[in-house]
């Protein structure tokens, strides 16, 4: 009875193969059809569950990226300001919601305005920056409602949107808030006395130092 319930299969090579009698699910590999519908499900289940993750850290690190850029520019332009022994400044645009950023040079010695970079005082040291370029998504942000300015009070970049280091190191104190569609804002903090120039990130209602 049971010898009835299989048939041999012989192979080419001479090895012999056994499949159930009556088996119609049974495949050439040895699984079953409802076995490769349970692993179909189990894997569309782990790529839906991955995928809002994978994309919230794609835009976590594009805005990471953007912050460390512009920390790294900024130091840029204080060393320079320092080794020339001239105001170089970075200047802020923005352009159809597009961050743009462009380096000058002070030109007569009374820093980096805005009036003289009119005139072709100051001068344009780098084609304009855009964050879009390198960062998609990535664009000006604001302090979240209720929440602390980051590292140190009162600190904003003024009205001309202009932070102008001088031959000394010195610069102009200001924060500029980065942010995408998601929600994540980024600070970057400089303190006008120093020229220091810092990182953070607001999550869970504080600012976190990156």
């Amino acid at each position: 009875m049971i010898a009835a319930m299989w048939t041999v299969h012989l192979r080419p090579s001479g090895r012999r193969r056994f499949t159930a009698a009556g088996s119609p699910f049974r495949s050439r590999c040895g699984y079953s059809l409802i076995e490769l519908l349970v692993v179909m499900i189990v894997a569309t289940t782990l790529i839906v569950t991955a995928i809002p993750r994978a994309t919230s850290m794609i835009h976590e690190r594009r805005l990471h990226g953007a912050a460390n850029h512009l920390r790294s520019l900024l130091r840029h332009a204080r060393s320079r300001a320092v080794a020339e022994a001239r105001y170089i400044g970075l200047v802020f645009d923005e352009t159809e919601d597009d961050p743009v950023y462009s380096l000058y040079a002070d030109g007569n010695h009374n820093g980096i305005r805005r009036a003289d970079i009119r005139r072709g005082i100051d001068v344009r040291l780098h084609s304009p920056y855009r964050l879009s370029e390198t960062f998609p998504g990535v664009r000006y942000g604001s302090l979240p409602e209720g929440a602390d300015e980051p590292f140190f009070p009162g600190l904003r970049i003024g009205r001309s949107k202009i932070v102008s280091f001088s031959p000394l190191g010195y610069c102009t104190s200001g924060t500029l808030f980065l942010s995408n569609e998601y929600g994540l804002i980024y600070a970057v903090v400089v303190l006008g006395s120093t020229g220091r120039v810092r990182v953070a990130r607001f999550r869970a209602g504080r600012w976190q130092p990156v």
